[in-house]
């Protein structure tokens, strides 16, 4: 049984996934305090705001992603 992100993930929803969630800072139909709070309700996830940003960012985003799986342990 699954929520509305909004009311909250619940439990054992998404469990031992990566996910990360990159909010453009001057993104105005997604503001970053709302992805945020997206973000906030996925324990675990990774939150990064690419500055200077609205929707457009393939590059930042694509950074972004590399960082992230770079970093994530290696898969047993």
């Amino acid at each position: 049984m699954t929520t509305n992100w909004q009311e909250g993930v619940t439990e054992n929803t998404i469990q031992n996934v990566p996910v990360l969630i990159i909010a453009g800072e001057e993104d105005s139909q997604f503001p970053v305090h709302v992805v945020r709070k997206m973000a906030d309700a996925i324990e675990g996830s990774t939150f990064r705001v690419l500055q200077h940003t609205a929707r457009e960012n393939p590059e930042g985003v694509n950074a972004e992603i590399d960082a992230f799986l770079a970093a994530l342990p290696d898969a047993a």
